[in-house]
């Protein structure tokens, strides 16, 4: 019997010092160390997001695993001291590469549409891929998106669009990258005036334009005079061989442009996919006024902008709730084929 006690004594005795040796490590890891404990949560979380938006791709509405994954991604974007970490890099290059790599698939049937960062989106059909306010990005005067992967998103590219004169929006390294592969690209008459590659549109009227591709192909725009408060902001109005069209809003916002904007539907085709800013003016109203199938949003956490306006997804799925048509909201990286 006291062998027994000894032995279960001696059995507990190393299982306690098993137990201190591994607790003594963990508290070696983060005890005292609260900025290494939340790096090393910044890692978990950021990877967690990815694996959870991968799993789960876009689909109109609001599922709620997806909801969770897009609030918990608010909730690591809105703590700047994730901003150009280590953890935000590494999410943010898988999410772009996850594009990229679906880039390099055949398209598919209908319209095929791309979130890549911000405002910056892809759409794409089996005759053309079309880029609208492709960007590479900033924060603390640091570039998000390398070059090298920017590059790969343009090699896809046909033709480039940018709605305003905004960093967030219009890049001069990126527009370069078309221009050098002979690919046009579209802004209005007030960007990079002495820039004289690139198309400059602008009217105060509706203008209908025939594009013309590298591959002697040709698109039709229409272009809508809108503004972001008073600052010119071309809206596009895309249709393809396959009469997919696009609509792309840049950052529409301005009171009296939404009179005309209500009733624009008169005018334009039938929009398979509305890319709308997520804080427009009027939404509702906006939206019914291009009547399109789809509405995509955009423009949700521009690390650029302090946290009060990195426009979160909570708010965004907030505001859907009042739109009637199908929506779907996307994370960086994601696609979604509207057929």
């Amino acid at each position: 019997m006291k062998r027994f006690v000894y032995i279960v004594f001696a059995a507990s005795s190393i299982c306690l010092f098993t137990f201190n040796c591994i607790h003594a490590q963990e508290k070696s890891a983060f005890w005292g160390n609260v900025e290494a404990y939340l790096q090393k949560q910044a890692f978990h979380m950021f990877e967690l997001v990815d694996q959870a938006l991968t799993e789960n791709p876009p689909v109109t509405g609001d599922p709620m695993v997806r909801k969770l994954a897009l609030y918990n991604l608010d909730a690591m974007l809105h703590e700047t001291k994730y901003d150009n970490s280590e953890a935000f890099n590494n999410f943010l290059n898988s999410r772009i590469n996850q594009a990229i790599a679906n880039l390099l698939n055949p398209a598919g049937e209908g319209l095929k549409i791309y979130k890549i960062y911000n405002d910056g989106f892809i759409a794409r059909t089996n005759s053309v891929t079309i880029a609208f306010d492709l960007v590479r990005g900033s924060c603390n005067n640091q570039t998000l998106i390398p070059d090298v992967l920017i590059q790969q998103l343009v090699d896809e590219c046909d033709v480039l669009f940018i709605t305003h004169n905004h960093g967030d929006h219009a890049d001069p390294v990126v527009a370069e990258m078309f221009i050098k592969a002979g690919k046009p690209v579209i802004g209005p008459t007030n960007l990079w005036i002495e820039n004289k590659e690139i198309q400059h549109i602008r009217s105060e009227k509706t203008i209908d334009q025939s594009v013309k591709l590298k591959n002697n192909k040709k698109l039709q725009v229409k272009i809508l005079p809108g503004h972001q408060d008073e600052l010119m902001n071309n809206i596009y109005v895309v249709t393809t061989e396959e009469k997919k069209t696009i609509a792309h809003i840049g950052d529409q916002y301005n009171k009296k442009d939404i009179e005309w904007i209500a009733g624009i539907n008169k005018e334009i085709p039938l929009v398979d996919a509305l890319v709308v800013n997520c804080w427009t003016h009027r939404m509702h109203d906006l939206v019914e006024g291009f009547a399109p199938r789809l509405v995509v949003t955009g423009h949700e956490n521009e690390m650029g902008h302090t946290i009060d306006h990195r426009e979160a997804f909570w708010l965004t799925f907030q505001k859907m709730k009042n739109i009637s048509r199908d929506y779907v909201v996307m994370g960086w990286g994601e696609c979604f084929q509207c057929r």
